[in-house]
């Protein structure tokens, strides 16, 4: 695979993710006014989402060849130990902090459940990443590091338009939101990993279908996780 083709892999996957900010799933999610009530159930699944990625990113670098293994970790290391350099806690713990402002306790997160929606697509993300050939599993988690990134997402990702929202309807700046901030941050090098991998090992055909195809289903699941968040925040 030439390199102008491999070039013209990372667009496609770009344009799949900047399209996702269009769809119908993420316009009802965050076009409605979001109430304190909504906002901390969202919290509670973003929290179990967290824990969901910590799953699906270990089965992917259970497979996955040993160079891409060590990026895995080395992209792991801060999601589930914290930033030694700076002091910050691990990313499950920054989620906790977060629920502070909207009303949240240590014990909401602990004893609460995870929506059945929510619970259906963790499912769903995890099978791809046990169950699929370890270059689609690969895709199909750092696709969403992709639609993260404020750096190539055009007008932000997901974590920027949360906090943007958050900010403008309850006056919480974004020093108070210590996940969504370190996100907006850190996905804009995780969002160059998949591309990393692909300029290695996707030297054919195949392995850029493998990669699009891993990276789709994601995305569908994603769109699914989107629509109920938005039911379960309006309830």
């Amino acid at each position: 695979m030439t390199s102008s083709t491999l070039d013209q892999l990372e667009q496609q996957l770009v344009e799949m993710c900047n399209a996702e900010y269009e769809s119908a799933a993420f316009r009802r999610y965050i076009s409605a006014p979001w109430s304190q009530a909504g906002v901390q159930r969202l919290k509670i699944q973003m929290y179990y989402f967290a824990k969901n990625r910590r799953d699906c990113w270990g089965y992917v670098q259970g497979g996955a060849p040993l160079d891409v293994k060590r990026l895995v970790w080395a992209h792991e290391q801060e999601e589930l130990l914290g930033d030694p350099k700076t002091g910050a806690a691990d990313h499950l713990s920054l989620i906790v902090q977060e629920g502070g402002p909207v009303g949240l306790t240590p014990a909401d997160f602990a004893q609460t459940p995870p929506a059945d929606g929510s619970l259906a697509c963790y499912y769903a993300w995890l099978h791809l990443a046990i169950n699929r050939p370890w270059l689609e599993a690969l895709a199909a988690s750092a696709i969403l590091e992709i639609k993260n990134s404020d750096l190539l997402m055009q007008d932000g990702g997901w974590s920027h338009r949360a906090s943007a929202k958050i900010t403008a309807e309850f006056g919480i700046p974004l020093g108070e939101q210590p996940n969504l901030a370190t996100h907006m941050e850190a996905d804009v090098e995780h969002g160059h990993l998949l591309m990393q991998v692909a300029r290695v090992h996707a030297q054919t055909p195949e392995a850029q279908q493998a990669i699009l195809r891993g990276a789709r289903d994601s995305l569908a699941i994603g769109r699914a996780f989107w629509d109920q968040l938005a039911v379960i925040m309006a309830e």
